[in-house]
């Protein structure tokens, strides 16, 4: 399939050659395909574009960057002019704000996509910044914890609730604050990769790992 025959947009599950979690291991196994990713997060660029960012052969580039429109990973964002000719130009997944109650009210495969997206994304990002050492500044060190500890509905409910609260009361607020000023301050600011999760782990049993066996007495 040629980049003028895709359908704008994410590609249909049906003509995927690759399903969300096939499709995101697939896109994190490659550094390449994985700092594609990124510079997408970005906004719209064609290959030749990122291969410039990335300083990359554009061939190389351009032969990712169909795995990852062809598995689902990006969207087709149709053609711009770039240097006088048409370009095709590509973008992340775009997703909306989803409520629970959106949530709910979706088929169980936009679910699993929409969800595929945000792990993907995180995902990407993380190894990014690892790789390039943001992860690894003693000056301002990382906030890193993961835990999947026992919860009951009830607590599973409120912890969901609380945290969707701390990012528009805190996350959200943030930024604004920094964009209101930054004219003052003439401070750089930095994008910083934020994330914050609540769901049920896919195996049974609580990993014996990171900070339950830091605080197992």
């Amino acid at each position: 399939m040629t980049d003028s025959k895709w359908p704008l947009g994410r590609l249909p599950r049906d003509l995927r050659t690759k399903q969300p979690v096939p499709a995101i291991t697939g896109a994190v196994n490659h550094v390449l395909r994985m700092e594609i990713l990124t510079v997408l997060h970005q906004g719209e660029f064609s290959s030749g574009e990122i291969a410039d960012i990335l300083g990359e052969d554009v061939r190389y580039v351009n032969g990712h960057v169909t795995k990852l429109m062809e598995t689902g990973c990006i969207e087709f964002m149709g053609f711009r002019r770039i240097g006088g000719h048409p370009r095709a130009v590509f973008r992340a997944i775009n997703l909306p704000v989803v409520t629970d109650e959106d949530f709910r009210r979706m088929a169980k495969v936009e679910r699993h996509d929409g969800s595929g997206a945000i792990v993907q994304g995180f995902t990407v990002e993380s190894l990014s910044a690892l790789a390039n050492e943001k992860l690894d500044n003693a000056e301002e060190p990382p906030c890193l914890i993961w835990d999947a500890p026992p919860l009951d509905a009830k607590r599973r409910a409120k912890l969901r609730k609380r945290l969707t609260e701390v990012w528009v009361e805190e996350v959200l607020a943030a930024e604004a604050e920094t964009l209101n000023e930054a004219s003052e301050t003439g401070e750089e600011a930095v994008p910083t990769v934020v994330g914050l999760f609540c769901f049920e782990r896919g195996r049974r049993g609580r990993p014996e790992s990171g900070y339950y066996l830091a605080q197992k007495p």
